[in-house]
């Protein structure tokens, strides 16, 4: 297992509006990550999206060490799965049957592959079923590590997603909630575990909602210009936007403008 030096840091980055605008990684971004590798740090991306989702510009720009996806569920260090957190079958059941009921766009997602019910393809992702009961059926060995559904989800029926320990992740569009017990920091704390780093030496970046597992539980929480005003809140950093290359500003100052 290789260790970590102990003046080296682990980067956690989110993907969407932290270092993907939607289109591209800019060159900015892409050039002081790989300068922040190049002396020894880490790179990992922290991501809502699982491994199979991550857009292929990200990975090819990003390069980066180890991928932490589906809210902690899924943890990569180059192409080695470390960690795999399954959801049980009756939690599985339970939240696809209330996407049913309610007619949502329904992802039930795992490391390799994404299934969809009452949905569209999303990044290359074509397995559709039209029922809860065809995807039992169909996917009974599939471990399924977070469901998401992909419209907005009234007031009402969060609360009733939220009853007992159930963590639920809203956004404006959409809704996420990953298997018990994980989120970024979670596996967070999987990756800092394997090179035997503390987490005071890790920085987390990002922009939304779903961050601020990692922003507060990181060595130093960074949000974008362009993150929600709570996420500004919390952080102990506030970089410019991801369209103005904020990893790369933060990067610049948080680690290089102390090596000088």
């Amino acid at each position: 297992m290789e260790k970590l030096s102990k003046d080296k840091y682990i980067l956690f980055l989110d993907v969407d509006g932290t270092v993907y605008d939607g289109h591209d990684v800019l060159g900015k971004t892409a050039d002081a990550l790989a300068k922040a590798k190049k002396c020894g740090h880490k790179v990992f991306i922290n991501s809502g999206r699982m491994q199979c989702i991550i857009p292929s510009i990200v990975l090819e720009k990003v390069c980066p060490d180890g991928i932490v996806g589906g809210m902690g569920t899924a943890v990569t260090i180059g192409n080695e799965l470390i960690y795999l957190a399954r959801m049980n079958n009756d939690e599985v059941e339970y939240l696809m049957r209330f996407g049913e009921k309610r007619g949502f766009f329904t992802i039930a997602e795992s490391l390799d592959r994404l299934v969809i019910m009452n949905g569209k393809e999303i990044q290359g992702q074509k397995e559709f079923v039209n029922t809860t009961d065809e995807f039992l059926e169909k996917y009974a060995d599939m471990p399924v590590t977070k469901i998401t559904y992909m419209n907005p989800v009234s007031e009402r029926d969060i609360d009733i997603l939220k009853n007992g320990d159930r963590v639920v992740y809203t956004h404006r569009e959409y809704v996420e909630i990953p298997t018990h017990g994980c989120n970024k920091a979670t596996g967070m704390k999987i990756v800092c575990d394997h090179f035997g780093s503390d987490v005071k030496q890790s920085i987390a970046m990002g922009d939304s909602i779903n961050d601020e597992d990692m922003i507060t539980y990181a060595g130093i929480g960074v949000a974008m210009g362009n993150a929600d005003e709570y996420i500004k809140s919390i952080a102990d950093y506030i970089t410019s936007s991801c369209s103005e290359g904020g990893v790369a500003d933060a990067i610049e100052t948080l680690i290089f403008k102390f090596d000088r």
